[in-house]
């Protein structure tokens, strides 16, 4: 089996739109828990809260560098390269929110929260 019979392009566009949609999910759900708990309430948001969510997104973000790095060799093309690099991009601004709350730093909370709701898809 070649890599093109493994990584067919209905098989990759299928994955490539099942983890963007989990991705912007989980960032619609970040933006909900800000909206109602606010900064000092989302350290106590049952789970998922942003922090669980981060660790099994995480596991995206290799399988996004993956593909976008072979995409030739997926078979990828750039409207999925698209998508993957916008999810990621979505990840890092969920991981300064985490930071922030950890720091207990608002002001970056705000903007990070300002960020994830201008690339948000509702």
């Amino acid at each position: 089996m070649n890599n093109n019979e493994l990584f067919d392009d209905l098989l990759i566009k299928t994955r490539v739109e099942a983890v963007w949609n989990k991705v912007f999910e989980s960032s619609n759900r970040v933006i909900a828990q800000a909206r109602s708990h606010g900064f000092l309430g989302m350290e106590i948001v049952p789970n998922p809260n942003i922090h669980t969510m981060l660790v099994s997104l995480q596991a995206f973000t290799a399988l996004i560098d993956i593909i976008i790095t072979n995409a030739e060799v997926f078979n990828v093309d750039y409207d999925a390269t698209r998508l993957l690099i916008n999810a990621k991009e979505q990840i890092t601004r969920m991981e300064k929110v985490a930071a922030a709350l950890k720091a207990n730093n608002r002001e970056d909370f705000d903007s990070a929260i300002s960020e994830i709701e201008r690339q948000a898809a509702f």
